[in-house]
């Protein structure tokens, strides 16, 4: 079961003070627990979850529904006070009521105002990344502003950052619902892309012969055996789990498919389970986006150069770059099923990575990543991925606009326009988008609607 599982009846009549009543920190499955919190912005009531909402629906009484309509049933003591709730006839009581809430509006002090936002340069600072004002690197960069005071207006709901490198010049820096240039971000499936770094970068340290070597010989040790054995598996390359033309029967939206991300996660060892799922395609010819391909060349970073994945990338891609606000807890298995074995990083540290990939691996000067390995990265292998990167485009008017994308659930969108030199990051908090909305995250309308065509 779970509280975060699409919703058809509620009843939205209930005031935001009633809502307060539900308030507090609960237990949640697994020994973990979770928070109820009532938002004044839109009269709802949301549990969360290392920060990310999901939101309640009021039927009647105590009983709300989440997003999968599963009921979920606040429960009174003998006094009339909340004291827990039902989800599936499971009991998880109240722990306290004195909690620190999240901040509901995207800029309080504006919400009614949003004309009144002025744009400012963005912060210098020592990171190494230069800043410039916009309006010298965009041919209408009132367009952008407008998208700023329409995400502070809240027409762009839970976008937590914006930021634009433009020119080699940071240019925009915002940011919303308590977000500030000191935040950690958590960067769900945007996480897979610097797996892909640390492939390469542990290829260029020989602890890896090649990209092109088979994958299995590098768990002999780790694992006795795999199910579904044929020759087709035992051909499966790095590559192929790079390009997610792995051939397994691994697809994150397809729910019939076996190595789906929900079933991956019910399992104990989440790599042990994506090795054994059974081939269904030739590996090397058909992609297929699945977590646990990423996940897995994480640990056979781990077992190929016999650290702890965090360790490496501090030192190898971290480090090197000046990365030093950051919380990576990298455990493909039962124990990450709240935090997903994702990075938190810093948006300016997202501009920087980003950069460092534009630059063919270099930062300030110094070659981090190597540059055949961005070059093999940013490959089109299949219309859709490079290595752990995506191909992503935006056609306007007829005029196409490429991108390099690394993206994460939520609305984690980092893009690279190399025809533009230009980046692009958001961070939010719009978690299972579709499944709630019908559509997918902001970014993906605010990018079309005003970055773009401020360029022309």
């Amino acid at each position: 079961m779970s509280l975060v599982q699409a919703h058809n009846s509620m009843d939205p009549s209930i005031p935001y003070q009633q809502l307060l009543e539900y308030e507090g920190k609960y237990e949640y499955v697994s020994g973990s627990t979770l928070k109820i919190m009532a938002s004044p912005m839109d009269t709802t009531l949301y549990a969360v979850i290392d920060k990310a909402k999901y939101p309640l629906y009021h039927v009647k009484d105590d009983s709300f529904t989440n997003i999968d309509d599963t009921p979920v049933i606040f429960q009174r003591n003998d006094q009339g006070n909340i004291n827990g709730y039902t989800v599936n006839g499971q009991l998880f009581e109240l722990i306290t009521t004195d909690i620190e809430k999240l901040v509901m509006y995207p800029r309080k002090e504006l919400f009614n105002h949003p004309e009144d936002y002025t744009y400012q340069i963005p912060k210098r600072t020592n990171d190494g990344l230069e800043v410039e004002n916009i309006n010298n690197a965009f041919e209408t960069p009132e367009r952008i502003k407008e998208m700023v005071k329409q995400t502070i207006k809240g027409n762009y709901p839970d976008v937590h950052s914006i930021l634009i490198y433009k020119d080699n010049t940071l240019v925009l820096e915002e940011y919303f619902y308590g977000y500030d240039i000191n935040t950690q971000h958590q960067l769900r499936s945007a996480t897979k892309a610097f797996i892909g770094s640390l492939v390469g970068l542990a290829i260029e340290a020989a602890a890896i012969g090649s990209e092109q070597d088979q994958l299995l010989p590098y768990f002999k040790d780790k694992y006795k055996s795999f199910d579904h054995m044929s020759q087709r598996k035992r051909s499966i390359t790095i590559q192929d789990f790079l390009t997610y033309r792995h051939g397994l029967d691994c697809e994150n939206n397809n729910p019939e498919s076996e190595g789906n991300e929900q079933q991956m996660m019910e399992s104990a060892d989440w790599v042990k389970y994506t090795l054994d799922l059974p081939v269904v395609h030739q590996p090397g010819e058909v992609s297929s986006y699945c977590t646990g391909a990423a996940l897995t060349l994480g640990r056979l970073v781990e077992l190929a150069t016999d650290k702890p994945l965090e360790e490496f990338a501090d030192k190898h891609l971290f480090k090197p770059m000046n990365i030093t606000n950051y919380d990576w807890r990298f455990d493909p298995d039962s124990t990450s099923r709240q935090t997903f074995s994702q990075m938190y990083l810093q948006p300016r540290d997202l501009v920087k990575l980003a950069t460092m990939y534009m630059n063919g691996g270099k930062w300030q000067g110094k070659q981090v990543l190597p540059e055949n390995w961005v070059r093999k990265t940013f490959e089109e292998y299949t219309s859709e991925f490079g290595y752990l990167w995506e191909h992503k485009y935006v056609v306007i008017d007829g005029k196409q606009y490429n991108s390099y994308m690394a993206s994460g659930n939520g609305g984690q969108k980092i893009n690279i326009w190399p025809d533009y030199n230009m980046i692009t990051v958001f961070t939010g908090g719009n978690y299972n988008s579709y499944e709630l909305y019908g559509k997918s995250t902001p970014p993906n309308q605010m990018i079309p609607k005003y970055i773009l065509p401020a360029l022309d």
